[in-house]
């Protein structure tokens, strides 16, 4: 597949998983169920949330309602660019805990994504895109965030990176797909998906490293299976790959066993590099 490549393979691209899991984050509020009562720390998974370092530059991959502890927790420094995979609700609601970081690098923090992505954005957060006129003298301390609607497939560059988006099906909606280029070497980020298409797999070929959604054991028609998820990084010919957007229904330890390394489930904390 022809890229806008970056020939020089010099420095580490690092990616931490923020978050591995799914809408309602494991435990699950009331459930008293093994896997919410566990003692094993990969049994908690916060919602889903990726942070890439790359040449000093921090992108991050989607902002979820628990990106404030996420940041907290894993002691995130900066924040140069953000994209957005699509607007549900565990995957934008931690935005606005961005204007710490306005603050710290006074600057304003570009977003990137599909322009329906981006006009669902806009709605979502009316009083950072459209904000109603105040007085003079009153201030509001809002998210200074620079929104860029990209065209599905076509490579931007941002930063060191060059990225591509691809419009997946999500159930009866979308979401969007994310191939990264980092040095010539390349991530593939497909989070929410209940089926992958050629053109998906087509990116998942040659990839280092792929990390796609695996919700739980058997069907759900918003989501790829577990058995499904790891069938198709165990067959698309990417260097290793990860499970993710993780529910309630199995212990990673017994996930562990079902879907060895280099094509197993991944959990919060988690460092990958390519």
């Amino acid at each position: 597949m022809e890229e806008e490549a970056q020939n020089a393979a010099d420095g580490t691209c690092r990616v931490l998983v923020l978050g591995s899991g799914t809408s309602t984050g494991v435990p699950i509020i009331g459930c008293s169920c093994p896997v919410c009562t566990s003692a094993d720390p990969r049994d908690n998974r916060m919602r889903l949330g990726l942070h890439l370092t790359y040449k000093g530059f921090h992108l991050q991959i989607d902002t979820s309602p628990d990106f404030r502890n996420q940041a907290l927790r894993f002691r995130l420094p900066r924040m140069d660019a953000v994209l957005l995979s699509h607007c549900h609700a565990d995957h934008v609601l931690g935005l606005d805990e961005l204007r710490r970081y306005n603050q710290l690098q006074k600057e304003s923090i570009p977003l990137y994504c599909l322009a329906p992505v981006a006009r669902d954005v806009k709605r979502i957060f009316g009083y950072i895109f459209n904000p109603p006129p105040l007085p003079p003298d009153v201030r509001v301390f809002r998210p200074k965030l620079t929104l860029h609607d990209v065209e599905e497939r076509t490579p931007v560059k941002i930063g060191p990176f060059w990225v591509r988006m691809l419009k997946v099906p999500h159930g009866p909606v979308q979401s969007t797909a994310f191939r990264i280029n980092a040095g010539g070497r390349h991530l593939v980020v497909a989070t929410d998906v209940s089926a992958v298409s050629p053109a998906l797999l087509d990116w998942m070929r040659d990839a280092e490293l792929v990390l796609l959604d695996g919700l739980r054991p058997r069907f759900h028609s918003a989501h790829l299976s577990q058995g499904e998820c790891h069938r198709i990084l165990r067959t698309c010919g990417c260097k290793q790959g990860r499970l993710l957007h993780i529910g309630h229904n199995v212990l990673h330890e017994e996930l562990l066993r079902l879907y060895p390394p280099p094509f197993s489930p991944t959990y919060d904390g988690e460092e990958l590099t390519l």
